[in-house]
């Protein structure tokens, strides 16, 4: 990771397998490459920072099986891009872009392993930490990053799979095989992970911290947690003996936008320059690099790189001409996102790129499948982030903005509405204010849009989707199309979606982890 020196040895797989529960046993037929074994290298201070490094790693991966980042499949899940993923290429992604997700899709196997790969690392530095020679003061705050991380990867695994297993130590080959838990033990578990990682985590900004979790990172991920748990399921949660309750994590979003330093930045497109990461409007951001050229194809896990700027890159002919190096068109914006900015609002070409802005306009393109004219201008193949070594599609630096303090702003506003305390209009006045738009009420209706349009393209859209119902999931997902706008390419069938109720926007176990449990994991409803 940028800022974080990676030393990922083969021989931490041995302590990070998942086994087949998870479908991690491919790891095991690796060789050790050297003489460490995990019963003598879980010992020094070194040994827990490296154990470390390799939990934050997961971070940084796709969807193990295939090159696409977690939140450029959420953005393709939802209303606001298409997949473009060429049918004969990418399958996998043109099922969840349509929601006729099977169980032997690659892309959920792959967000299944990952995610899993990331809890199985925490919980073994958990496990082993005490043990290790360290200060205690390095151990408190290893221990509160484990947990953060583990929250992290438990968080986005519950909301894309719902019923999963509840796994909170290195298991023996004879307990791998785990029932799901209740989606609230789940949310429960993360939400006391983050409550008590949060006393020993630095209250410091990113670029101090070095790119690591801070305080107001896990107070942000806890408020995101109550808010899609709230919505989704109607209840508050429980950390422990302490009630997560909508006045709670309100109050931790307070102690962020009253605390923190954090802020907005002056100029909304700023936050997506390479100058600006780890910004004082960055609450949370998962860190990539080009510091480490990667050329492995067969591997793209071992680098450092962001695979999503050159999924999403306009297809370029001649690049000399243009801004921009050649992408692959991947998860393009739809009109619906296009038409949802207001008409005066700057965010709207500061977050899609539309081919009329290309130096060679459209002559310059090579027209990809479902091709809508819109491309994203967040995460792009920008030639400010252009790689200086190794494989060019490998080695993209892009930062993940996940959570910027704008969205915090939002969040305060949505849960003062809830509970009908404090100013709601005020933090959505500071967001809109920013970009020079006048003041709404703050109604939920009016928070959700201005999400919409203030987060396009970060990933944030279809939990927000899910967390409103199923029944306004289904209305702003479906599509039937009786013509198509002038700039799209394709046939009706290509852009018109069907959201499928049944399965309430939930992924499927996948089918190799049906299989291998033999009837222990359960298939989610409607699949």
């Amino acid at each position: 990771m940028k800022n974080i020196v990676k030393k990922t040895s083969t021989l931490l797989l041995a302590g990070f397998l998942m086994g087949a529960a998870t479908g991690c046993d491919d790891f095991l037929d690796l060789n050790p490459k050297d003489t460490r074994t995990e019963d003598n290298f879980y010992k020094t201070q070194a040994d827990a920072t490296e154990a470390l490094i390799g939990v934050y790693d997961v971070l940084q991966w796709n969807t193990v099986n295939g090159f696409h980042p977690t939140p450029m499949v959420l953005d393709i899940l939802s209303d606001d891009a298409y997949s473009a993923g060429q049918p004969s290429s990418e399958p996998n992604l043109l099922q969840m872009d349509r929601h006729q997700i099977l169980t032997t899709n690659g892309e959920v196997a792959g967000l299944w392993r990952k995610h899993f790969i990331g809890i199985s690392r925490a919980n073994t530095l958990l496990s082993r930490i005490q043990g290790i020679d360290a200060p205690d003061d390095f151990k408190k705050r290893a221990i509160a990053e484990a947990k953060f991380l583990r929250a992290h990867f438990y968080l986005d695994l519950v909301r894309l799979f719902e019923n999963v297993p509840l796994i909170l130590a290195p298991q023996s080959p004879s307990e791998y095989n785990q029932p799901q838990a209740t989606p609230k033990a789940v949310y429960d578990q993360i939400a006391l992970d983050l409550m008590e990682a949060m006393p020993d985590l630095p209250a410091s900004d990113l670029r101090a911290s070095m790119g690591r979790a801070t305080r107001w990172a896990a107070k942000g991920l806890l408020a995101k947690t109550y808010l899609f748990y709230k919505g989704v399921y109607g209840q508050d949660l429980q950390a422990g003996t302490t009630a997560i309750t909508a006045p709670v994590a309100l109050q931790h979003l307070n102690d962020i936008i009253t605390s923190s330093g954090h802020t907005l930045l002056p100029n909304y497109a700023d936050n997506f320059k390479r100058a600006n990461e780890f910004s004082v409007e960055a609450v949370w951001e998962i860190s990539y690099s080009d510091e480490n050229p990667w050329w492995d194809w067969g591997y793209v896990q071992g680098g450092e790189g962001n695979m999503q700027p050159q999924q999403q890159g306009p297809r370029i002919k001649n690049t000399a001409i243009e801004n921009y190096l050649a992408g692959w068109s991947t998860g393009i914006p739809t009109q619906e996102l296009y038409d949802a900015f207001e008409a005066n609002d700057p965010r709207r070409d500061a977050t899609i790129l539309a081919e009329t802005e290309l130096v060679g306009g459209k002559d310059n393109l090579n027209i990809g499948y479902q091709h809508t004219g819109y491309f994203s201008q967040k995460y792009t193949t920008a030639k400010e982030y252009a790689p200086s070594a190794g494989q060019l599609e490998l080695n993209w630096g892009n930062n993940y903005r996940a959570i910027r303090f704008s969205d915090v702003l939002l969040m305060a506003s949505e849960l003062m509405v809830m509970t009908g305390t404090g100013d709601a209009k005020a933090p959505l006045t500071r967001v809109r204010a920013r970009v020079g738009l006048a003041p709404v009420d703050a109604t939920l209706d009016n928070i959700y849009r201005e999400r919409r349009v203030e987060l396009a393209l970060e990933g944030h859209r279809y939990w927000d989707l899910l967390r409103r119902g199923t029944a306004a999931a289904a209305a702003a997902i479906t599509v039937n199309r009786t013509t198509l706008p002038a700039n799209y390419e394709g046939n009706l069938g290509d852009f018109n979606l069907q959201f499928n109720s049944a399965r309430r926007g939930f992924l499927p176990i996948p089918q190799s982890e049906l299989d291998l449990s033999a009837g222990v994991l359960k298939p989610n409803p409607g699949y």
